[in-house]
């Protein structure tokens, strides 16, 4: 089953059935349903928050260890699970040393950008470069772009797979340029105003003086702007 909610509901649930023992000769279908409710409760602030919806899977082959159990378990989330990813519930006796864990895997599908083509480094991202795709953000623990709106305009860092989710640390954003980034150069003198193109020789952000070497070989200095452009005064 696949449910997201809010975080305030989501900590009532858990409350709720963490503190709710099993009935007597309880089912394995309806102990495991229990843990996938507690575990959902767990990764819903995180959905909530990104937008997404959760894909929760409980391994199903543990009907014959809780048959085992000489109590009606009651079901528990175990000390440091994971919200999202590969994580585990537990069943276990309240006044006898009987204990299991039940291997899960909770995804958080979320809708992201991803390259609709190879993207080598150097590209200027615009909007036709991608297209939205459900990522499970479990699977990528690193991080990756969720918002289209930050990466129009910022520059690939190092070369984009198609259809694989961007890494934050392969785009620079267009607020920050570094050495040998690529920019328009406007050459500003009495009469006469001339475009060129040219690759930044130090980190500058818009508002701040920048040196770039145009690709003539010349290097001149000027103002970076917002379009990542350097406008020189001749």
């Amino acid at each position: 089953m696949k449910r997201s909610g809010c975080a305030t509901a989501a900590t009532l649930l858990l409350a709720a059935l963490a503190q709710s023992p099993a009935r007597a000769a309880a089912p394995a279908a309806e102990l495991l349903e229990r843990g996938r409710q507690l575990l959902e409760a767990r990764a819903a602030p995180a959905a909530s928050t990104l937008g997404g919806r959760l894909d929760i899977h409980i391994q199903d082959q543990a009907a014959e260890r809780i048959a085992q159990a000489p109590c009606a378990p009651q079901v528990f989330l175990p000390a440091g699970g994971r919200p999202t990813g590969k994580t585990s519930i537990g069943l276990r006796c309240a006044h006898q040393p009987w204990q299991i864990r039940i291997p899960a895997e909770v995804a958080l599908l979320v809708p992201v950008p991803v390259p609709s083509r190879p993207l080598p480094a150097g590209t200027v991202l615009r909007e036709s470069d991608w297209s939205l795709a459900e990522v499970n953000m479990a699977a990528w623990p690193r991080g990756v772009a969720t918002d289209p709106r930050q990466l129009e305009g910022s520059t690939v860092t190092r070369p984009l797979r198609a259809g694989e989710p961007i890494p934050p640390s392969a785009v620079q954003s267009r607020a920050h340029l570094g050495p040998g980034d690529p920019v328009q150069v406007v050459l500003n003198g009495p009469g006469f105003v001339i475009k060129a193109t040219g690759r930044m020789l130090h980190p500058a952000s818009p508002g701040q003086s920048a040196r770039v070497q145009l690709d003539s070989g010349r290097t001149v200095a000027g103002v970076l702007r917002e379009d990542r452009e350097i406008e020189v005064n001749l």
